[in-house]
């Protein structure tokens, strides 16, 4: 089973919810294990006595999920360094990111990899809960990128679509993304959650159902804006309380507190329903 969670832009909080999902469904009993395909980060972990890398928060999630950190997870790394972006796959370097050669035809090659990477981590899996990157679709993007949409659809992933509201305009997103897709497309969309919301939910009113019962899909929640102490990938400064990478009691404890919070304020039930249906 294969869930996909997706954003309408960067930084809506994919990251956070993909790790608290993990974590979860692994306390509920589920062999699970994260994935990303490719993702862009100045920050990332060496693995498997310093053999691959792999981005801060698919290492994250792979604590969450109570496994050791693969390649596998976070196949993919972009790095900008010194001017140029390097691209890694599976822990060695390829091309750079504004190579001709990787857009056109490293790219393909390695989506058909990507592919069976995500077979065999859903053979060995319950649940492989994928994670999108930036916005969910870009229309001069979409035949050619190999994270998102493309993604789920050669995978057949179910989809939840994240929005951040505290930015203003998250309907519009929501409705503007799914408006992008075609109606197969749509069919693999399950509902939306909005993230770092300030104030009193009442205000929303029944503006989410309404969305929803629009698109014949489901409004999962609102979770309010909250800190967290684990490393961010995209922050090159530390946080204030920022708990490090090699102290897993510490961050599994705020992986654990970070969840109960994101759990009290979703419909789980709903998720649940989800899994259970497409395994």
């Amino acid at each position: 089973m294969y869930l996909m969670i997706a954003g309408t832009m960067s930084n809506v909080g994919k990251s956070t919810i993909v790790m608290a999902l993990c974590r979860y469904f692994t306390r509920k009993g589920l062999n699970v294990a994260p994935f990303k395909s490719q993702n862009m980060s100045r920050k990332f972990i060496n693995i498997q006595n310093g053999k691959g890398k792999i981005a801060i928060a698919q290492y994250v999630q792979a604590i969450a999920c109570e496994k050791e950190p693969t390649m596998e997870f976070n196949p993919i790394l972009i790095v900008p360094k010194e001017g140029k972006t390097q691209v890694y796959f599976m822990g060695e370097f390829i091309d750079y990111l504004t190579s001709e050669h990787y857009m056109f035809d490293s790219k393909e090659k390695l989506f058909a990899q990507i592919r069976d990477i995500l077979e065999k981590l859903s053979k060995n899996h319950d649940l492989v809960i994928i994670e999108g990157a930036g916005a969910f679709i870009e229309p001069n993007l979409k035949d050619s990128e190999i994270v998102n949409l493309r993604v789920a659809k050669s995978v057949g992933a179910q989809i939840i679509l994240v929005s951040d509201i505290s930015r203003g305009g998250a309907f519009a997103q929501v409705a503007g993304t799914i408006e992008l897709m075609d109606n197969k497309e749509q069919k693999l969309l399950e509902g939306f959650v909005f993230t770092k919301f300030h104030g009193d939910k009442s205000l929303l009113k029944d503006a989410p159902q309404i969305l929803a019962k629009r698109y014949s899909i489901e409004y999962l929640g609102t979770i309010p804006y909250f800190e967290n102490k684990i490393p961010d990938e995209d922050l090159l400064t530390k946080k204030e309380g920022e708990i490090a990478l090699d102290d897993k009691a510490q961050i599994i404890k705020e992986i654990d507190r970070i969840t109960d919070f994101i759990i009290e304020h979703i419909d789980i039930s709903k998720i649940e329903r989800i899994i259970s249906e497409g395994m």
